[in-house]
């Protein structure tokens, strides 16, 4: 048997759906605005709109083809965002449309989390996106929606066609098999008008003589009768003599028509013509051309099922093995051959961006000849699987127990040659033993790489290789981060207040606020082990709030024992470039009943550098209203101090890991004699923190150093143990 097709030449107005989902209706708008420049092609973009949680699954659920949604965290309760992607991926049982979380703050869990538990596509602060970026990242998702919603489709229409195969394989005489086949166009295609199925002798270029050999729906009535004897539409008479003339199929719409031929066995054409109600889309033309060369290859269900499973295990457009075939092999993997056999992941930096300079065209391209250089970089045979438009997965099998970074370095930069321009590409690599994660099922292993990638993203490294302590981590962070969500509305913290004093005079100047955490079981909890896991979970912002209330308690507490001093907390910097920190700050104190003046911001330097962009107008708006700011840990790692005149702060603190060296190597001393000359210079006062010797007091004092704290003065305390302390220093500043 054998088929020759066409494909029409059509053009489709694709329309994608955008759903912003923000409470910030100001934000919103500002995002809509710069999404209506968005080009994408002859592709219409419709926008949809919520405010909130409740009104998006009510948008979604009458919009089942939205594309993408931009999805802020926290609208009517702090957790609103991501119960909502549990209700579309999990309650809708929606996995197609791309769900991109853009939050003023971390997420509500450690990114790895996010990944794992609520199937989120992509992750920003929208203080980090510009309007290229955004516009970068809106593309990217749209395009990986339809390439994904294609492969469902074409997915679905396979699961289709394979028990349409099934159905007919049953079928033993020739008039039996063409029925089905023609019930089977109509209802996988959703004819419901019908069709019929014609056969001629070869050569017979009249349409008139063919017989009706089966026929459906509104036609059955012309079974087993020549066209020529029935008052038959005269479309149908064109497209069968079409057919048999150009033996080739005619795919269109309201008509279309299958050609086959069996000249081999017995000189005969076969036209089936089914008729639809609708214009065929691109999809159903691609579906129907599969349909008509399956049937072709000799109604054979073998021949069939080896075209649906190349179609099912490798991705059309590049030619590459597709997750399906990936899951499949790590399943058939034995237990001998998955202790040595590894998935290297490799993300392609700034693809998205490439394909707005080069074309989509040029991603695919890229895509297949990265694929054959990375085959050439190892001894043995590998696989490589197109995980995802932007990341291939290589399965690597041998007997290498360790790479290091020195010998990948040629696999993650690579110079491919693609039509005679040298592309330098940069990869971000993730390494997985499969015999670190050997009780994993594939679909959990698949999420565990994935995960591990994000993370060695989000860390900004180039690679890192995976261990089983890895998933211990992640787990043990997950539940201290539930436990801390508790204590927080527990009011499991407390505070302990540090003092600080005049160098010159010895004189209290005020406290530092710092956070303590008691477990249930009446252990403590390290600050460096909470206090990085809120920042990253999303509970940053509450723990600040939680401290700066406790802060301004103690403030009271102090001036009723007339000490008249002022305590500085501890901020994030994410948390000080949020727009709304400013005024939610003031009415913290304002409801506490506190003055500005009487609370010092510390931000640490290099949390300061990351949000230099947009910090110093906030910095601003705060020394406005009266609140100091103190730049903490200065020194401890930035290079340039071009940035100091744009912030403007009051106070700079020296890094405790200076102090401590000071007395021990020329080199750190000369350090810290140039911070306070710097500060100096600035009129910023300078503050030493980690003084734990008379010697480095001294040392300080004769530096010009102005105040300072560390064990040597005070240790951190609870603050009845602060008021007495500051009852026994004879210089206590007293309220007037």
């Amino acid at each position: 048997m054998s088929a020759k097709g066409n494909m029409p030449q059509r053009k489709e107005v694709k329309l994608c759906k955008i759903l912003s989902v923000e409470d910030d209706t100001t934000y919103q708008g500002a995002l809509l605005l710069t999404l209506k420049a968005l080009n994408y092609g002859d592709r219409k973009i419709e926008f949809l709109t919520a405010n909130s949680a409740q009104a998006a699954s009510a948008v979604i659920a009458q919009h089942s083809d939205i594309a993408l949604v931009l999805l802020d965290v926290v609208m009517e309760t702090d957790d609103a965002g991501l119960r909502l992607v549990k209700s579309i991926r999990d309650g809708l049982g929606n996995q197609l449309v791309r769900i991109v979380l853009l939050t003023g703050q971390p997420g509500m869990m450690p990114l790895g989390d996010l990944m794992i538990n609520y199937d989120i596509d992509d992750y920003w602060n929208k203080s980090d996106l510009t309007h290229e970026h955004l516009q970068s990242v809106v593309l990217g998702n749209i395009r990986t929606w339809e390439h994904m919603t294609s492969m469902q489709q074409a997915r679905q229409g396979l699961q289709m066609l394979i028990e349409s195969s099934q159905r007919i394989s049953n079928k033993l005489d020739l008039k039996a098999y063409t029925q089905s086949i023609l019930e089977e166009l109509c209802r996988v295609f959703n004819l419901d008008i019908g069709g019929i199925v014609c056969i001629a002798h070869e050569n017979a270029q009249v349409p008139e003589s063919a017989l009706v050999f089966a026929a459906a729906g509104a036609y059955k009535n012309w079974a087993n009768q020549y066209l020529g004897s029935i008052d038959s539409e005269p479309e149908i008479n064109r497209l069968v003599g079409q057919c048999m003339s150009a033996h080739c199929h005619v795919l269109d719409s309201p008509f279309s028509a299958l050609y086959f031929s069996s000249k081999d066995v017995d000189q005969k054409d076969y036209v089936v013509v089914v008729k639809s109600e609708h214009e065929l889309t691109e999809y159903e033309v691609d579906l129907l051309q599969i349909f008509g060369e399956n049937i072709n290859a000799g109604f054979s269900n073998v021949a069939l099922h080896n075209r649906l499973s190349e179609l099912a295990y490798y991705d059309t457009v590049t030619g590459l093995h597709n997750k399906n075939w990936l899951i499949r092999q790590i399943e058939n993997l034995s237990t001998a051959e998955r202790l040595n056999t590894k998935l290297f992941m490799l993300h392609v930096e700034e693809l998205t961006y490439s394909e707005v300079l080069f074309g989509v065209t040029f991603g695919r391209s890229l895509m297949r000849h990265l694929a054959a250089y990375l085959k050439a970089c190892f001894v043995k045979a590998i696989d490589v699987v197109l995980y995802e438009r932007d990341t291939l997965i290589l399965m690597v099998y041998d007997n290498q127990q360790d790479y290091s970074r020195e010998e990948l370095e040629h696999v993650l930069h690579p110079q491919l040659e693609i039509k005679g321009t040298t592309h330098t590409i940069d990869l971000t690599g993730a390494l997985i033993k499969l015999a670190d994660i050997d009780e994993q099922g594939p679909s959990q292993i698949l999420g565990i790489a994935k995960a591990f990638l994000e993370q060695v993203k989000y860390q900004q490294k180039v690679f890192s290789v995976f261990d089983g302590s890895e998933l211990v981590d992640l787990q043990e962070r997950y539940e201290l981060m539930k436990k801390m969500r508790i204590a927080l509305q527990n009011n499991k913290f407390f505070i302990h207040l540090q003092p600080k004093i005049s160098l010159v005079d010895h004189s209290l100047i005020g406290y530092e606020v710092l956070v303590r955490w008691q477990d249930d079981d009446g252990s403590m909890i390290a600050p460096d082990r909470f206090i990085p896991l809120a920042e990253t979970s999303g509970l940053i912002d509450k723990l600040d709030e939680y401290v700066t209330i406790r802060a301004c308690e103690a403030v009271k507490q102090l001036q009723q024992a007339n000490i008249n001093v002022p305590l500085s907390v501890n901020v994030a910097g994410s948390e000080v470039t949020r727009t709304d920190f400013v005024k939610r700050f003031q009415s913290c104190l304002c409801e506490q009943g506190v003055d500005a003046h009487k609370i010092t911001i510390e931000v640490t330097e290099t949390q300061l550098i990351e949000v230099l962009k947009i910090a110093s107008d906030y910095l601003e708006k705060l020394r406005d209203v009266g609140i100091k700011i103190s730049i903490d840990d200065f020194g401890a790692g930035y290079s340039s101090l071009s940035y100091l005149s744009m912030l403007n702060a009051d106070e700079l603190k020296i890094d405790r890991q200076f102090v401590d060296r000071m007395d021990k190597t020329e080199q750190d001393r000369k350090i810290v004699q140039m911070i306070i000359e710097l500060g100096k210079t600035l009129n910023m006062s300078v503050i030493a923190e980690g003084i734990e010797t008379q010697a480095q007091l001294d040392m300080l004092r004769e530096m010009g150093c102005d105040s300072g704290q560390g064990y040597f003065i005070g240790r951190p305390m609870l603050i009845e143990d602060a008021l007495a302390w500051a009852k026994r220093n004879v210089q206590v500043n007293k309220t007037k």
